[in-house]
C-alpha cells in the first residue's frame, strides 16, 4: 500500500508535507524512506548504540526524529557519512523536510550545502 501511496503522490506531484502529515502535523519521516534510506537508517542507529550507548526506536516517528538529531551534532566521520547517505537517499521532499525542521544542526555541512 505504501508502494502505492508513494506513486501517487509521484505521477499527481503531490508533496511529502501534504500525503505524510499525522493527526498532529507532523510529517512521518519513515513512510517515504527507500529500501536503501532505510538500510543507512539501520547502519547510523547501529553505530550510534555501539559508539555512544544511545538506542532510539527508528519504527516510532519521534525516535527517528530524535536520531536524526542526534547524528547530527556528533563529530564522528562514519556517524556523518551514514546521515550524509541516509539523507541522498530519501526523496527531495523528505530533504526539504529535514532541512527545515531542526531536524539537522543549522550548522551542518547539509544546510551549508542544500542551496549548491
Amino acid at each position: 500500500m505504501a508502494m502505492l501511496k508513494a506513486l501517487w503522490r509521484r505521477t499527481t506531484g503531490q508533496s511529502l508535507f501534504h500525503a505524510c502529515n499525522d493527526d498532529r502535523g507532523e510529517v512521518n519521516l519513515s513512510e517515504d524512506l527507500t529500501h536503501t534510506g532505510r538500510y543507512h537508517l539501520e547502519r547510523l542507529q547501529t553505530l550510534l548504540e555501539l559508539r555512544f550507548h544511545q538506542a532510539f526506536d527508528s519504527d516510532q516517528n519521534s525516535g527517528m526524529r530524535r536520531l536524526i538529531h542526534f547524528a547530527s551534532r556528533i563529530q564522528d566521520q562514519d556517524i556523518q557519512r551514514e546521515l550524509l547517505l541516509l539523507y541522498l537517499n530519501c526523496p527531495p521532499s523528505l530533504q526539504e523536510y529535514l532541512r527545515s525542521d531542526d531536524l539537522i544542526e543549522a550548522g551542518h555541512y547539509i544546510h551549508q550545502h542544500a542551496s549548491n
